[in-house]
């Protein structure tokens, strides 16, 4: 005789029904010749496997919203390519290149953004359609801590009143409100210095300091600039800047469509949408030599030809992509918007297709990307004129 406790009362069992009792509960638990039982706790059955780049889906448009952050009665022109301000996180830049202006949306993770639209006194070259956007260091020798640089699609033809004249490149701004798009000691408007060997540059990304690089479409080639020290609010002395060019003529330019850049520090490569190739190439920054020096149209510290650099194919052309434009790269992996197909696709930085969503706008919409503090893809929509976020379903 057996006896269990129960809730306090005494159970008494035969030992005849407890040997029927354990052959029951073997028979419910042993598999017999069928594999795992499926009846077993949901912790013990193995997890589902993971999505790579999860913040594109699971690579279907239905796992997606498409949420709209602004639209047109914001001001939004042509928008090009958008930015979040590191030291505001919530804090969101937009580069109209209809209009050569810049919309500032704050609170963006609010229901309520606010948006306000700016242009600087004189956009019309320091900003004259503006292709991209780039945080960058927080110092600067005036203001609140804060600087950015945009790169200009314009061969300077302050608003098509002059013949071009390939006087443009990336420029440096300061992101503090009461100064950008505010101040105008000297009738240069706002900026804070501006290199200006890259006419029809299309893509801009930070390494470091005051140091950007360019996609520099007139020549096909990338550019590396150092601002060096900023000048102060509108002023034009850039007598100690530094700039190097890269790749001539490996690269192609594609007018109209932003080709995109970003570094990096890891490894110090620089990937690049390679827009007219259908490309994504890297640079390997710590490559080449110093060759010739190359004629300025004003006065530098330095313009180098650079040779024998590493450049190499991530995802060939003729493949993948058709017209790669916004390039993002997060938690490991290069997110690539392509301008042709309107597919946002995730790559390995070995160049494996991990993950691609289909947005289903219309051709030509996607350029510009960037993440957001809530780990979610921002990016524009220069056809519908409005900024978009990936939200992902719940699964």
């Amino acid at each position: 005789m057996l006896v269990v406790e129960r809730r306090g009362t005494p159970l008494r069992f035969p030992m005849k029904t407890l040997a029927l009792l354990t052959l029951v509960a073997l028979a419910s638990t042993t598999s017999l010749g069928c594999g795992a039982d499926s009846s077993a706790p949901a912790s013990a059955q193995p997890a589902p496997a993971a999505v790579p780049a999860s913040q594109l889906g699971d690579g279907t448009p239905e796992s997606v919203n498409l949420t709209e952050v602004i639209g047109p009665t914001a001001g939004l022109s042509v928008p090009r390519d958008l930015a979040f301000n590191p030291l505001r996180p919530n804090e969101l830049w937009i580069v109209n290149f209809g209009d050569d202006s810049t919309v500032i949306v704050t609170n963006v993770l609010a229901d309520t953004p606010v948006s306000e639209r700016r242009k600087d006194a004189a956009a019309n070259h320091f900003m004259a359609k503006p292709s991209s956007i780039a945080f960058g260091e927080d110092e600067t020798t005036m203001g609140v801590p804060g600087t950015f640089a945009t790169c200009q699609e314009s061969r300077n033809t302050y608003d098509e009143k002059e013949k071009p004249n390939d006087f443009m490149g990336p420029t440096l701004w300061s992101s503090d409100l009461s100064i950008f798009a505010r101040k105008d000691p000297n009738g240069l408007g706002s900026h804070l210095d501006m290199l200006h060997n890259s006419p029809l540059c299309v893509g801009i990304a930070h390494e470091s300091a005051n140091v950007y690089w360019t996609f520099s479409g007139r020549t096909n080639s990338v550019v590396k600039y150092d601002f060096g020290k900023d000048d102060g609010i509108g002023h034009d002395d850039h007598s100690d800047g530094d700039s190097w060019r890269y790749g001539l003529g490996a690269f192609k330019y594609e007018p109209g469509v932003p080709g995109h850049l970003v570094f990096d520090p890891a490894d110090s490569m620089l990937y690049i949408a390679d827009t007219g190739n259908g490309r994504l190439a890297k640079l390997d920054t710590k490559s080449g030599a110093m060759g010739r020096k190359l004629a300025t149209k004003e006065p530098n510290d330095l313009f180098a030809e650079m040779t024998d650099a590493s450049i190499t194919d991530v995802v060939a052309g003729g493949g993948e992509l058709q017209k790669p434009s916004g390039l993002e790269l997060q938690d490991g992996y290069l997110f690539v918007s392509d301008n042709a197909t309107s597919k946002i696709t995730a790559f390995s930085k070995s160049g494996e297709r991990v993950n691609q969503l289909d947005t289903r706008l219309p051709p030509g919409s996607l350029a510009g990307m960037s993440f957001g503090p809530d780990g979610k893809l921002y990016l524009v929509d220069m056809i519908g004129n409005r900024v978009l976020r990936v939200d992902v379903k719940p699964r």
